[in-house]
């Protein structure tokens, strides 16, 4: 049987700070200024930054296997 090399499957979808803001009930300026001190991981795509949530949780929890 062939392996499978490659999983096509998105697993986690990659989400906007006010959308982040919503879900930690918190503000969009605090997720600013968390990003600008580099408190939580985050992508940049050309001119937009994005976030995965299963990332920014494990940081805030303090887990530094998943931190950047």
């Amino acid at each position: 049987m062939a392996k499978v090399l490659f999983d096509n499957r998105i697993s986690e979808k990659f989400i906007t700070s006010e959308e982040l803001a919503q879900i930690l009930n918190v503000s969009e300026h605090t997720i600013r200024k968390w990003r600008q001190l580099e408190m939580i991981p985050y992508y940049k795509f050309g001119r937009s930054l994005r976030f995965k949530l299963s990332e920014v949780l494990s940081t805030i929890k303090g887990d530094p296997l998943n931190e950047k």
